[in-house]
């Protein structure tokens, strides 16, 4: 008879016909008082202990579990870049300083600008380019103002796209177009704000 407390251990206490009722039950309880000293822990203890530890683990897992924010990222950082670089390529397609270029050489004269730190001014360099690529701007570009007060009718004069209205009239300063007409200017040739588009 060992100290483990186990079935087989139990039936070899009350199976010994030398010992009385009040002997194997003192020995069966005498071997129970043993286990609990050596850590014996009961099936059901166990999976209960088990179950909480699982869940303690758990909790202090979810606790140190921190959700990225996407707009950290690296993909989405260089998205913003790319989409920054886009709107500012399509602000500067419908400013005066690039009204002289023909639309479709904008992106080429764009891509050839220097942005960086120490550059010379956007005027100094598109006078740099237009001497080096003629072809990429439109004939009277050097002086557009000169070239929209000689066509005061509107239409297209020297490369300046000159907006007409259906009404016949020009529109004003922070005026509104439909999509469909912006896609229609587009399609034509014409520098389009897209901070125009609206209802």
């Amino acid at each position: 008879m060992g100290n483990v407390f186990t079935r087989k251990a139990v039936s070899e206490i009350m199976g010994n016909g030398q010992l009385t009722a009040e002997q194997k039950t003192e020995q069966v309880f005498g071997l129970y008082g043993r286990a609990l000293e050596d850590g014996y822990i009961a099936k059901g203890a166990a999976a209960q202990a088990q179950q909480a530890a699982l869940e303690q683990a758990r909790a202090e897992w979810e606790k140190g579990l921190t959700i990225p924010d996407p707009k950290e990222s690296d993909d989405y950082k260089a998205l913003q870049t790319q989409f920054d670089a886009y709107r500012a390529m399509q602000a500067a397609r419908t400013s005066k300083d690039f009204e002289g270029v023909k639309p479709k050489f904008f992106e080429t004269v764009y891509g050839l600008v220097d942005r960086g730190e120490g550059a010379k001014s956007l005027r100094e360099q598109l006078a740099g380019i237009r001497e080096q690529y003629e072809e990429y701007f439109a004939e009277g570009a050097g002086n557009p103002s000169a070239a929209s007060r000689s066509n005061p009718a509107g239409g297209t004069f020297g490369g300046i796209p000159t907006v007409v209205l259906p009404s016949g009239g020009k529109p004003g300063p922070g005026a509104r177009m439909t999509l469909g007409e912006a896609m229609k200017r587009a399609n034509a040739g014409e520098a389009v704000d897209v901070g125009m588009i609206g209802k």
